[in-house]
């Protein structure tokens, strides 16, 4: 299926390299447009996508019983430190699978077709994908046990630990991208994206609040509307990357990734 309008610039995939423009906050980053190009791109990918998401929902589903049955929660008494753990669980080891999915939606939002090479090429990083999410999970935990501390359990704590759960949420959102189309190091890929996505926090802000609205309005027939919106979600991923990092004008430019100074 053919994006509508193919003469529009911002119907189309970005095809330059923005990386070293991205990280001094040079590239331009639209919530209408990336809302627009992940929707447009949806079709055309959505029967590998899907496959894509069932896998990871059953492998959610498995990881979080085997997470539950490891450090069970007794309902009388139930053990913080046993939810915590269950959670570390479920989120790493439901990394590699997430990961997948958004190698999907980073070919289709350049306009590559996704197959099922997208697992094998996403679960090659699969050392890169769980130290990114062990790090980003494990900084998140240590600041919401500070703040638990500080403030006692009480609805200041839970925002600030809501605040930041979603401020490094967005600010890890293109390390494993990196990870997987530039072939970065964990530290520079961890270190790039926070540098792109603290230029543009506000606006992807705002991509995920138009995004939440339109996946709770999808949701509302049945849960049908999910068929299309889930998948969107990851290509909304893929598009932020795109417009963001575009993409190597030959395979011989992925070596020449930005200095060390620039990182």
């Amino acid at each position: 299926m053919q994006d509508s309008k193919p003469n529009d610039p911002q119907k189309q995939a970005t095809q330059i390299d923005n990386f070293a423009a991205a990280l001094r906050g040079e590239v331009p980053l639209a919530v209408g447009d990336v809302i627009q190009r992940s929707w447009d791109i949806t079709l055309r990918a959505l029967p590998m996508m899907l496959l894509g998401v069932a896998v990871l929902i059953i492998m959610n589903g498995v990881v979080s019983g085997i997470a539950e049955s490891v450090f069970p929660m007794e309902q009388d008494q139930p053990d913080p430190r046993n939810s915590i753990f269950q959670s570390l669980l479920s989120i790493i080891f439901v990394a590699p699978f997430t990961a997948v999915v958004t190698l999907m939606g980073l070919k289709n939002a350049r306009d590559a077709k996704p197959g099922l090479e997208c697992f094998a090429e996403a679960l090659r990083c699969l050392p890169q994908v769980l130290a990114i999410t062990f790090i980003m999970s494990v900084v998140v935990m240590i600041l919401a046990a500070l703040f638990f501390f500080i403030f006692g359990i009480g609805a200041t704590a839970v925002s600030l630990v809501l605040v930041t759960a979603i401020y490094f949420q967005f600010a890890f959102l293109l390390a494993i991208p990196l990870v997987l189309e530039r072939g970065l190091t964990i530290s520079r890929a961890i270190i790039a994206s926070f540098l792109v996505m603290n230029k543009k926090m506000f606006t992807v802000l705002g991509i995920y609040v138009v995004l939440f609205i339109i996946i709770f309005i999808s949701a509302l027939p049945l849960f049908l509307g999910l068929i299309f919106t889930f998948p969107m979600s990851f290509n909304v991923v893929g598009v932020i990357y795109n417009r963001l990092i575009g993409v190597p004008n030959s395979n011989a430019e992925l070596e020449q990734q930005p200095n060390e100074a620039q990182l």
